[in-house]
Order: structure tokens, then C-alpha cells, then sequence
């Protein structure tokens, strides 16, 4: 890790912990709320942040991605991040579902606090694909071919709405992008659907992943077992189904 790129790390970090607090104490209706040092910290850091790097380090890290990254990597981790907060937003509900009269105003504004960073997040990455990504790809793709990308996004759908079965074939992503994309692919699943994993090799660290961070939560079948190619059926737990454990 350079000096340099651990400066801008702890910019980061500055910045988010300083709107979260500032936010936080508005949303909370805090005695130190102040909507003038919130637009300060806005106009006065945030945005010349912003400015600093659409100036400086952005021309050099296209030129990087070019030759050593993935243009689509950020994505991703918006993709990760959207995730998490559905998982958030998962437990407030039921947090605030069960929550005592007293508990009950601490817990919805946890919910309503997740709701509202999880639309900020959705807007914009809609807002991204839409503007930069759908735009090459109806320019550089055939019809034909994009009718096929869009059937590929439907079985998504249909591996959990109805019983046609979402196959998702990682052998061709970068190792790091592949784990929270099969995490993304089981959160989107109803209980009781699943989907068919394919890989170029034995994905136990992958099982050991789920049965750490999903445990009781889902079922892991071997299909095919090598030696070039692994297929693993990932189904979500229903009632009537027991998970591995």
C-alpha cells in the first residue's frame, strides 16, 4: 500500500464518517444537528473532493483500467453493496416487526434510515448503467445478441419465480468478482428456489463461505465433479426443506 494511496483512504473514511454523523443527528433530530454545517462540509470538502478527482485521478485510472483493470469492476461492488442492505433491510423489518412500544420508534427509524441509503444507492447505479452501459450496448451489439443477454438476465428471474433452473457460469470472471456474485445470485432467490453453479474448479472454499456466513440457510448439491468443470445446485432453505449444516 503506497503513502500516497493511503492518504486518499483516509479522506475517504473522513468523509464518510462526517456525513454519516451529520446525517444521522438530522435524521435523529439530535440537539447538534446543524443543516448549515452540513451544507458547509457539502460545498467546502465533498464537492472539491469530487472535483479534485475527476481532474487528476480519474484520467490516470482509465488509462490503468485499460491495460490492467475491468471496466466494470465498480459495478460489482455496487451489485455488493446492494446486497448487503437488502439484507439490512431484511433484519430491520423484522426487528421493527417485533419490536416492543418502546422500541418500536428506535427500530423504524433504523429501517427508514436503510431504505433511504439503499434508494440513494439504487438511483445512482440505474442512473450509471443506463447512461454509459445500455447506450454501447445497443450501438455495438446485434439485435440477436442482445436479445440473448436479456434472456440470460430473465433466468435470474425464472430460477426462483417459476422451476426453470438459473444457470450462472463464473468460469469467465476474475476470481475476485466470482463469490459476491453467487452470494447475489442466492440472496435474489425465493426460499425454496435455486440455481446451477458452474466453475472451472472444486468451489469448497465457496461451501465454506456459505456455511459460515449463510449457515442453516441453504443446500449445496454436487452435479458434476471435475475434472475440467464443477456444477453445484445452491438452493435457498424453504420449511420443507433442510439445509446443509
Amino acid at each position: 500500500m503506497s503513502k500516497v494511496g493511503e492518504t486518499i483512504r483516509k479522506h475517504h473514511e473522513e468523509l464518510r464518517k462526517n456525513l454519516s454523523s451529520m446525517v444521522l443527528a438530522l435524521v435523529e433530530g439530535k440537539p447538534e444537528a446543524d443543516p448549515k454545517a452540513l451544507v458547509d462540509f457539502l460545498k467546502g470538502d465533498l464537492l472539491p473532493h469530487a472535483v479534485g478527482e475527476e481532474l487528476h485521478l480519474y484520467p490516470e485510472v482509465e488509462a490503468l483500467i485499460k491495460t490492467h483493470g475491468q471496466a466494470t469492476a465498480t459495478m460489482s461492488i455496487d451489485h455488493e453493496f446492494i446486497s448487503g442492505y437488502i439484507r439490512q433491510i431484511e433484519e430491520a423489518a423484522k426487528a421493527f416487526e417485533n419490536a416492543s412500544a418502546k422500541e418500536r420508534p428506535a427500530a423504524e427509524r433504523q429501517l427508514h434510515r436503510l431504505a433511504l441509503q439503499m434508494e440513494a444507492l439504487l438511483r445512482v447505479h440505474l442512473d450509471k448503467e443506463e447512461r454509459v452501459y445500455i447506450p454501447l450496448f445497443e450501438k455495438h451489439l446485434s439485435d440477436k445478441e442482445q436479445q440473448r443477454v436479456l434472456e440470460g438476465m430473465h433466468a435470474a428471474y425464472e430460477g426462483d419465480v417459476g422451476n426453470v433452473k438459473a444457470i450462472l457460469d463464473v468460469r469467465q470472471l476474475p476470481p475476485p468478482q466470482r463469490h459476491p456474485l453467487i452470494f447475489q445470485t442466492f440472496e435474489a432467490l425465493q426460499p425454496g428456489g435455486d440455481f446451477i453453479l458452474i466453475n472451472d474448479h472444486d468451489p469448497k472454499p465457496l461451501y465454506y463461505q456459505f456455511k459460515f456466513e449463510r449457515k442453516g440457510q441453504f443446500t449445496w448439491e454436487y452435479l458434476e465433479q471435475g475434472p475440467d468443470v464443477w456444477r453445484v445446485r445452491i438452493a435457498k432453505k424453504s420449511s420443507k426443506r433442510r439445509a446443509v449444516s
